[in-house]
């Protein structure tokens, strides 16, 4: 074989080798599924609206409330939302009851 031939062979098989290699890496990307993110500016906060004295007061009462709420005791037979609770009976332990001692009795035999 002549030795410019042999050199046409490889530079033919590599060329075939590059391209199998990018079909391979642009098919295994990960690909994105689903709904693209929304164009947001990163960094930039929206201006929050100040409250005012009134809501300011109101959101301290209820807040009073509902941690004198929580520092109540509950009743015993209610539950935190109102309704009765549904209680069954605690089943007894079963202990070994406790025997008199037998008193050994002779049998008379005739």
């Amino acid at each position: 074989m002549d030795l410019s031939r042999i050199i046409s062979e490889i530079d033919s098989q590599i060329a075939r080798l590059q391209s199998a290699k990018v079909l391979l890496t642009e098919s295994s990307a990960p690909k994105k599924v689903g709904r693209p993110p929304k164009a947001t500016s990163h960094g930039v906060k929206k201006a929050r609206k100040p409250l005012g004295a009134e809501a300011k007061v109101r959101i301290a009462a209820a807040q009073k409330k509902l941690w004198a709420k929580a520092r109540k005791p509950a009743p015993a037979n209610k539950s935190a939302s109102g309704v009765a609770k549904k209680t069954t009976p605690t089943p007894e332990k079963k202990t070994a009851a406790k025997k008199a001692p037998v008193k050994a009795v002779r049998v008379k035999t005739a």
